[in-house]
């Protein structure tokens, strides 16, 4: 069973819906790929992103756990939504648009998987398509490391996110929940992440096979720097 399959159900309870990050896209799609009409979610989890994406696009998503499908189809009735692993997805249609939001792309271990993930985008993209994903930067997650652990108190829910150095560029990042069930009893949820960070020339390096142009967006600055932590990546003119 995925890892997430047994957690989706807290899922959202830890890391919240992230509206921010999704007006974010909206603006870079609206920017970047003003006449897109039909778009595609990779990793579209519970479905957070696709709820408010179906409202002005055709939108399709795939996620690679079924328990997480099962709240996207509830969350976004709007768009179609499937099981299906980001590295190895076929679908018959092209789109305007493809997306990989939230570091999806650091939860696959291995650059091999995402130099697939993004030959497979440049196949699903019709011509003039925009390929829009983003990535936790080194520096991200190696402050995450260093600090102490991050925890929110709610109304009957603690969520906590520890983050741990393996190796360099390579990380765990543990997801716990701690739930009241009855009284003042908790009950713990919990989910062990492992995320890959590539530096970005690499990326970069891979991604000109596939696009002519790749855009380096940094969401809290001007431009991206050696401190930015969220990057995103946009690719266009599909070669």
């Amino acid at each position: 069973m995925n890892a997430y399959d047994i957690f989706a159900s807290h899922y959202d309870a830890v890391v919240g819906q992230r509206e921010d990050v999704a007006l974010f896209l909206q603006k870079l799609l609206r920017t970047y790929a003003p006449r897109a009409k039909t778009l595609l979610e990779l990793g579209c989890g519970s479905g957070s992103m696709l709820k408010i994406l179906s409202r002005r696009y055709k939108a399709q998503g795939i996620d690679l756990s079924s328990k997480m499908i099962e709240l996207a189809k509830k969350k976004a009735p709007k768009a179609k939504v499937s099981v299906g692993d980001i590295t190895r997805f076929s679908f018959d249609e092209q789109y305007d648009a493809i997306i990989c939001p939230f570091d999806t792309i650091n939860h696959v271990t291995s650059f091999p998987a995402w130099k697939r993930v993004f030959a497979n985008a440049h196949k699903h993209l019709n011509p003039g398509g925009v390929f829009i994903f983003d990535v936790n930067t080194e520096a991200k997650m190696e402050r995450y490391a260093t600090e102490p652990v991050f925890a929110e108190i709610m109304k009957n829910e603690i969520s906590i996110v520890d983050v741990q150095r393996v190796r360099r560029y390579r990380y765990l990042v543990n997801l716990r929940l701690l739930r009241r069930e009855k009284g003042a009893l908790y009950r713990n949820h919990e989910v062990l992440i492992p995320e890959l960070v590539v530096p970005t020339p690499t990326i970069l390096k891979e991604l000109s096979n596939y696009f002519t142009r790749v855009t380096l967006v940094d969401p809290d600055r001007k431009k991206p720097s050696d401190e930015t932590e969220d990057l995103f990546f946009v690719c266009q003119g599909p070669r």
